[in-house]
């Protein structure tokens, strides 16, 4: 994001900011980093461009969507929804909500002494659903921060999943885990300024003057 995305209007109104203290340009940020965020994170779950063009389609494949899960745990009976597993340094992990303890929590694989019922459902990709939507790690609070100051605003991902995002925003290639073989992504602009976000900051930008 930059400022060759806003309108002459809206860098008018930036620079009439510098009259404003840094505490009132901060708070100011702060509103603006919060509603550009929002906007950005319903758009990428929508899997539209800032132009508001669709994200290019994914081939249609088959993808695995992990329902729910229960298991026993140290001799306590444990069911979780939208589990996952991830390999770490110290051994393999699920993570899920627990509906007993009604929150995220992660279990070592190697702790359960056994599974009573793993559910798993095979989804199409052809036809878009909130289960096979592309981004949905992405399109979260969690990974997409945002800073503010009262020099400006900067929406970014977190390290861990930013490598990842740039390959699709800028349409790079990657090359495939343990293989000699490279995959180029179509571009799909993940983050940006919609014409709405615009006229939105526009907007805040000649309340804050207004009132100042």
């Amino acid at each position: 994001m930059n400022a060759d995305d806003f309108s002459p209007l809206t860098q008018a109104l930036a620079a009439m900011l510098a009259k404003a203290s840094p505490n009132e340009r901060k708070k100011l940020a702060r509103e603006i980093a919060r509603d550009l965020r929002k906007s950005n994170l319903q758009r990428i779950r929508a899997q539209k461009n800032p132009d508001g063009t669709a994200f290019t389609k994914r081939k249609a494949s088959t993808v695995t969507v992990l329902r729910g899960m229960k298991f026993v745990w140290k001799g306590q009976p444990r069911s979780l929804k939208n589990w996952r597993l991830r390999k770490t340094k110290k051994g393999e992990v699920i993570t899920g909500y627990d509906l007993e303890k009604k929150a995220e929590r992660s279990f070592y694989k190697r702790d359960i002494l056994r599974f009573i019922e793993v559910k798993k459902d095979k989804i199409s990709t052809a036809k878009p659903n909130k289960q096979t939507r592309m981004f949905k790690r992405l399109a979260t609070a969690r990974y997409l921060r945002m800073s503010a100051n009262d020099k400006g605003v900067d929406l970014f991902f977190a390290p861990q999943v930013a490598g990842i995002a740039a390959v699709h925003h800028y349409g790079l290639k990657e090359r495939v885990r343990g293989k000699s073989l490279e995959i180029q992504y179509p571009e799909r602009k993940l983050l940006g300024f919609s014409p709405a976000d615009i006229k939105h900051i526009e907007n805040q930008l000649l309340t804050f003057l207004t009132n100042h």
